[in-house]
C-alpha cells in the first residue's frame, strides 16, 4: 500500500472475494492515469501498517471515472470501517483526518496568509505570522451505564433498525472527561451516574473524533429521554439485550465486557 485515493470523502476501493480491499499502485494508476494522480496529491505525513511512506490524494470528482474493468469503486468511509482489514482502515481513517486537515487549512485564520507543511512539527505553518495549526481532534465520551444486570442502551434516528448503543457525546470548552460523562448522560437520559472506570479509546474518523470510553454505576433518576438525541433508551437485562453495534466499534466492547462480566459474577454466584 503506497496510495490511499478519495473521492470527495470516499476511499478507492477494488473489489474482492469476499470483501473489498485496497487498491496497488498499479491498479491505480491504470485506472485513474499518472497526472490525475499526480493532480491530486495531498502533502500530508503518513505510514503504512509496514512503516513505508504513503501519498494520498483527493479527488474533487463527484463519480469516480475510471478504465472500464478496472474493479475498483468509491467507498464511503463507513463501509470501509466495517469492510477492510482494521489495520487498513486505521491508515485510511488517519488519511482522511490528515488530508480534511490540510485542505482546509491552505490559509491561516489568523491572518489569512498561505500555510505549509511545516517538517519539524508537522503542523501547518503559516508563512507570514509563523502561526502553527495542527490537526484538529474532537473528544467524546461514550459511556456504559450500568444497574446490576441491566445495562443503559439508547437509539439514534440514525441507527440501522433494532441497534441500541451506549451514551456517548462530545466533550465543551474547559470539561474533563469525567465532567462531561455526567452531563451527557443527565441530558439524554435525565438519570444521574457515579463511580466512573476508564475503559479505552478508539479512534473515529467521522470526520475527526476520538472516543473515550467508560463504565459507570447509575446512582439515581428515572428515565427522561432528550427526544433531540433519541428516540429511545431503556433498561435492558443481561439476558435480553438488543442487537448491537458493529463489533469493532468500542459501543460493541463495552456491551460484551458488561455482558462478560456479569454473567460471571452470577455464575460465581
Amino acid at each position: 500500500m503506497n496510495r490511499i485515493v478519495f473521492v470527495g470523502r470516499r476511499v478507492v476501493v477494488e473489489a474482492g472475494d469476499p470483501i473489498p480491499r485496497l487498491p496497488d499502485d498499479e491498479t491505480l494508476e491504470r485506472a485513474l492515469g499518472r497526472d490525475r494522480l499526480e493532480a491530486s496529491f495531498v502533502d500530508v505525513r503518513l505510514s503504512g501498517p509496514n512503516g513505508a511512506p504513503v501519498q494520498v490524494h483527493v479527488l474533487e470528482d463527484d463519480d469516480l471515472a475510471v478504465a472500464d474493468g478496472s474493479g475498483l469503486e468509491a467507498s464511503p468511509l463507513r463501509s470501509a470501517w466495517r469492510d477492510l482489514d482494521p489495520r487498513d482502515f486505521d491508515v485510511v481513517g488517519t488519511a482522511r483526518q490528515k488530508a480534511d486537515w490540510v485542505l482546509t487549512h491552505r490559509f491561516c485564520g489568523r491572518c489569512a496568509a498561505p500555510t505549509l507543511l511545516d517538517p519539524n512539527t508537522e503542523g501547518l505553518r503559516c508563512t507570514e505570522c509563523d502561526q502553527i495549526h495542527y490537526p484538529r481532534i474532537a473528544p467524546a465520551v461514550i459511556v456504559l451505564v450500568q444497574r446490576g444486570r441491566n445495562a443503559l442502551l439508547g437509539r439514534s434516528p440514525r441507527f440501522p433498525e433494532g441497534v441500541y448503543s451506549t451514551l456517548a457525546g462530545f466533550v465543551e470548552p474547559g470539561e474533563t472527561l469525567e465532567a462531561c460523562v455526567h452531563r451527557e448522560i443527565e441530558e439524554e437520559s435525565g438519570v444521574r451516574v457515579h463511580n466512573l472506570r476508564y475503559f479505552g479509546s478508539q479512534s473515529h474518523p467521522f470526520p475527526h473524533s476520538l472516543m473515550v470510553g467508560f463504565v459507570a454505576d447509575w446512582l439515581e433518576g428515572d428515565l427522561r429521554i432528550d427526544p433531540d438525541e433519541l428516540v429511545d433508551a431503556r433498561w435492558f437485562d443481561v439476558d435480553d439485550l438488543p442487537r448491537r453495534p458493529h463489533p469493532r466499534s468500542i459501543a460493541f466492547r463495552l456491551i460484551e465486557d458488561f455482558e462478560q462480566r456479569v454473567r460471571a459474577e452470577l455464575g460465581s454466584r
